[in-house]
């Protein structure tokens, strides 16, 4: 039998998923929309939900530490347990890396970061139009990034589950 992971990690894992999909549509839906009141309120929710993405990250990684954790699949071969634990650690820097980036980007555009219409956080850096555009420029290519390593990660699971059948999905499974 398979060791599952504890089930505060297998919800935060499923939720962040969403919830991550969410953010990566919104992403990609606001840049396609003209300019005013739907781009605005896209551009909202985004920030909104990638400040939740923020706090999620911050407090599973802070779990993930403290252990404990399953051990390692048993019989998977050392590259590729280095490689699982590669992905997983991209995951976890560019998720926390994605909305710094983000925030530091409005900041420096002047636009003010609204936490869904409820409070406004502040600037974490002076007006810069330029420096704004770096700062998006690096955002984009972590959302991208992100998104490469989901889709590894899926053929992983789907890999295990379909071809070795090994019960991976198990330890990460919501039921």
């Amino acid at each position: 039998m398979t060791v599952r992971y504890p089930s505060l990690m297998r919800w935060m894992h499923w939720t962040m998923g969403l919830l991550i999909v969410i953010v990566l549509a919104l992403g990609l839906l606001m840049g396609r929309v003209e300019p005013g009141p739907v781009m605005n309120t896209l551009f909202d929710l985004h920030r909104s939900f990638g400040l939740i993405a923020l706090g999620m990250i911050i407090v599973r990684a802070w779990l993930r530490w403290r252990g404990p954790l399953p051990p390692d699949v048993p019989g998977m071969p050392p590259l590729q347990t280095l490689v699982v634990k590669i992905v997983h650690l991209g995951f976890y820097g560019i998720l926390l890396a994605l909305p710094v980036l983000g925030w530091l980007g409005s900041s420096a555009y002047g636009a003010p970061v609204i936490f869904f219409g409820q409070f406004t956080l502040p600037a974490l850096i002076g007006p810069d139009k330029v420096l704004a555009s770096q700062l998006f420029f690096l955002h984009e290519v972590g959302a991208f990034t992100l998104i490469g390593l989901i889709i590894l990660h899926v053929v992983g699971v789907l890999y295990h589950q379909l071809v070795l059948r090994d019960g991976l999905l198990h330890r990460m499974g919501p039921f």
